[in-house]
């Protein structure tokens, strides 16, 4: 099966997973596509010694008719409305590569949290637009990496198959932190041995306007400030200026 995002970043998305113990719950694939990551989740599950996958795995997408993993079925799911499920049905949501293609990330924050069980946890991946290449692309061209002009004759944004939504960390965290999710966590797939470098030539001035800016915030409003420090202080960290994707675990 041949997967639509990076093999590493379904890794580390379950190897997370596992980290909760989810293997004895429900798991939902949300935005499943091909079923890649449904089908390396349903090897865990049954090395695990469950019974029936479809009792323990759930799989939803726009085009349920490009899931290809025939052990489960892919519901239909449109992921800038109401999710097709009760409130509290999974004990774990994952989300690989899905909202940098939606309209309403705060939307899809709050359905994800209104589906999980309490204590449940989310996963959730999206193209780092931090990193140091994206942020120099960004200068130059207004468009980070993977992101570009849409065609303006297509009437619905989601229908022109690509990234219509660049999603930063701060925003992702953001909106999980206010969809109702109390703990946070920030996890990387892979390093860019090209961001490395540039890393090297601008991280010194990058911090040094990183503390002029943060400083204003800080004196012009402390308690947003210090509300928002754990998030503030990943955003320049060697981690994302480095990394490919950005990957959210987030506690219920």
């Amino acid at each position: 099966m041949i997967p639509r995002s990076l093999p590493i970043t379904n890794k580390r998305v379950i190897d997370i997973l596992c980290s909760h113990n989810v293997l004895t719950g429900k798991i939902l694939d949300l935005g499943a596509g091909g079923g890649y990551l449904s089908f390396l989740l349903a090897e865990r599950l049954l090395q695990s010694g469950c019974g029936s996958l479809s009792e323990y795995l759930s799989a939803c997408d726009l085009f349920p008719e490009d899931f290809k993993f025939e052990k489960i079925k892919c519901d239909p799911c449109d992921f800038n409305a109401r999710l097709p499920y009760d409130d509290s049905t999974f004990n774990a949501v994952c989300s690989v590569e899905v909202i940098e293609h939606l309209e309403n990330i705060f939307h899809f924050a709050r359905e994800v949290c209104r589906i999980l069980k309490p204590n449940g946890v989310a996963v959730i991946t999206t193209p780092n637009i931090l990193n140091i290449n994206s942020r120099l692309r960004t200068l130059a061209a207004g468009f980070p990496l993977l992101f570009g002009p849409l065609p303006l004759s297509v009437s619905n944004p989601q229908d022109v198959g690509g990234h219509i939504n660049p999603v930063s960390y701060y925003y992702l965290a953001y909106a999980m932190k206010k969809a109702g999710f109390r703990e946070m966590r920030f996890h990387t797939d892979r390093l860019k041995n090209s961001a490395k470098f540039l890393t090297f030539l601008f991280y010194l001035p990058i911090k040094v306007f990183e503390r002029i800016i943060f400083y204003g915030v800080k004196k012009e409003n402390k308690n947003t400030y210090e509300e928002n420090y754990e998030f503030l202080k990943k955003i320049n960290s060697i981690p994302l200026l480095l990394s490919r994707t950005i990957i959210i675990e987030a506690v219920k």
